[in-house]
């Protein structure tokens, strides 16, 4: 007796694939970089590509200061990627003053609430990074322009802080307080209670 082909049944050859399974191009660290490309090319902003890895080379010039820029998409597993962002602060901070450098970037950093500042205690540099790990697939343009944006703003809100500390003698508690400390307003009572 010779059996009919099962005409539910899916033909399962070697090497073919299943009509539900469309398979997509794998993400790589390239795709993901291409989204700050996007975003860079977008902006006009002039960059270079690094030959050895998946990252960029940007300047951002500032109203008072001009500083140099990292981006970067690294695989770290399983479809996951880091994208980053650093600022290189563009003064060193000379020996003698590194330790009220690292107290006054504690500080900082323990008000921030996205990104952190970090000393290379061994000559001083100083950056800003932020970055964050996502699924390739969730990778989108807006993600790349918050990490942009707020690493510049980050930068440029405490700039000065940072340079007071390092060339103005200033003691880091005394660079991380407001500009105007807000007094509070004694009111006087629109009635007496006797």
């Amino acid at each position: 007796m010779k059996s009919e082909p099962d005409p539910d049944a899916q033909n399962l050859e070697p090497n073919a694939q299943s009509p539900e399974t469309v398979s997509q191009p794998p993400f790589t660290e390239e795709t993901a970089l291409q989204f700050f490309v996007r975003h860079l090319d977008e902006m006009k902003w002039k960059y270079h590509r690094y030959p050895e890895k998946s990252g960029l080379y940007s300047i951002f010039n500032g109203d008072n200061v001009q500083w140099n820029l990292n981006l970067y998409a690294r695989e770290m597993s399983s479809g996951h990627f880091l994208l980053g962002v650093n600022s290189l602060i563009p003064n060193k901070t000379p020996g003698e003053r590194r330790v009220a450098i690292a107290e006054l970037l504690t500080r900082i950093n323990y008000e921030l609430s996205v990104g952190c500042f970090e000393l290379d205690l061994a000559d001083g540099e100083i950056r800003s990074r932020t970055s964050l790990v996502v699924p390739g697939a969730d990778i989108t343009p807006g993600i790349v322009e918050e990490l942009l944006r707020s690493n510049i703003y980050i930068v440029i809100e405490r700039f000065q802080q940072i340079m007071a500390v390092m060339y103005g003698g200033v003691m880091p508690q005394e660079a991380i307080k407001p500009k105007e400390e807000k007094v509070e307003a004694k009111h006087e009572p629109r009635f007496d209670f006797n």
